[in-house]
């Protein structure tokens, strides 16, 4: 005998309650982070040490140091953070020429972010689940499951928004292991061919 699942789809009214409590938990959300924020500036003012640590961030960011990539690819790396990391990671090379360690650092940094991304749209799953169609969702899973392999490698070696792929394949709930073995590969195989460049170029 097999046991068989149905997938019950919640009402209407269920609906746009779960629509109605998501907007309005956003909404806090946004006006938290803006008061927040400037709290934060606040603190940096009257703490004279986070100011300091801020302002090497910046320093190395700029400077486009090892350390300056792996913050610049964390930092761009966040779904809604828009970021010409190819652009970046190619000036980092042409300022310290110091390819391996510039490599690692940016990777690092990128995968990091990709991490929070991942967990970010697995947390928001659930409230998904209430507001679209059931049906709809695991229909896109199952699809995604079957094709999304290739779509990650090309997202991530293409100039395309791959942190906001991996924030929806979060929600998802796309395979963590395989996730990330592709996105590493096609981050790799891309910033290779960065380096590839750089080193023709430079001759």
């Amino acid at each position: 005998m097999h046991d068989y699942h149905f997938i019950q789809e919640n009402s209407h009214k269920k609906k746009i309650k779960a629509l109605i409590i998501t907007s309005a938990a956003l909404i806090i959300i946004l006006i938290s982070g803006l008061f927040i924020s400037n709290l934060w500036y606040e603190i940096i003012d009257a703490v004279p040490s986070i100011g300091k640590v801020i302002s090497s961030v910046k320093t190395d960011v700029i400077s486009t140091t090892p350390l300056g990539l792996f913050y610049a690819n964390f930092i761009g790396g966040i779904f809604f953070v828009p970021s010409p990391d190819e652009v970046i990671f190619y000036y980092g090379l042409v300022k310290t020429h110091l390819i391996f360690l510039s490599l690692i650092a940016s990777i690092s940094g990128f995968m990091l972010a990709q991490l929070v991304n991942y967990y970010l749209g697995l947390t928001i799953s659930p409230f998904i689940l209430h507001i679209v169609s059931k049906k709809k969702v695991y229909s896109t899973r199952r699809f995604i499951n079957k094709y999304g392999s290739y779509g990650v490698f090309l997202f991530n070696f293409l100039p395309f928004p791959a942190p906001l792929l991996t924030f929806a394949l979060g929600i998802a709930k796309y395979n963590f292991y395989r996730l990330f073995l592709i996105t590493f590969l096609g981050k790799l195989c891309k910033y290779a061919l960065i380096i590839l460049l750089f080193i023709l170029i430079s001759k």
